[in-house]
């Protein structure tokens, strides 16, 4: 009987043992960046941002104080990787007035000096809004200027808040180093 229940007892112990090494689904590394609420007009104002770096993907999921797609007119995500220096990658989503997507931009800019900027190829980007989020995809083989593969990321955005008046948000932080997961 004693021997019964040890064969037992080591089967069960190798069956937790084997499940517990089988790989888990792959999930890109995440970083959140907390914004200040209050540091511009509601449907402008940036409270969160999330970043997840996957193997093939950079993702940032910008989350509004109050989310309006037919307010929203640019919203966009710096990158920078390690070796990027004073560049950064510029990705943009620009909205019309109806709330529909009108442009998918990738860019290469130094700084904040818009005449540095070199518009950069890429047919993969990719938006989505949900709720108060909004979210930008980009692809990793798009982001061809850097090797290194950890990012840092900020969001910003511009809204329409009258008939010729644009707000800009100011820009959220950068988000820790990200590694590639």
């Amino acid at each position: 009987m004693t021997r019964r229940w040890m064969r037992i007892g080591a089967v069960i112990a190798g069956t937790v043992l084997a499940v517990g090494l089988v790989p888990g689904a792959a999930q890109a590394a995440t970083s959140d960046v907390k914004d200040r609420r209050g540091d511009a007009p509601r449907a402008a104002d940036i409270t969160k941002l999330r970043v997840k770096n996957g193997a093939t993907r950079v993702t940032g999921i910008i989350t509004l104080r109050r989310g309006n797609k037919r307010k929203m007119n640019v919203a966009e995500l710096r990158i920078k990787t390690r070796d990027s220096g004073r560049w950064a990658y510029l990705v943009s989503i620009v909205r019309n007035r109806q709330g529909k997507v009108t442009a998918r931009r990738l860019g290469w800019r130094r700084g904040n000096d818009p005449t540095t900027y070199r518009s950069l190829r890429c047919a993969g980007i990719t938006t989505a809004w949900k709720g108060r989020r909004t979210s930008i995809s980009v692809p990793v083989r798009c982001l061809s200027r850097t090797s290194r593969t950890r990012v840092k990321v900020k969001a910003g955005t511009l809204v329409y808040t009258g008939w010729d008046h644009i707000i800009f948000d100011d820009l959220s932080r950068y988000s820790r180093d990200v590694r590639r997961g």
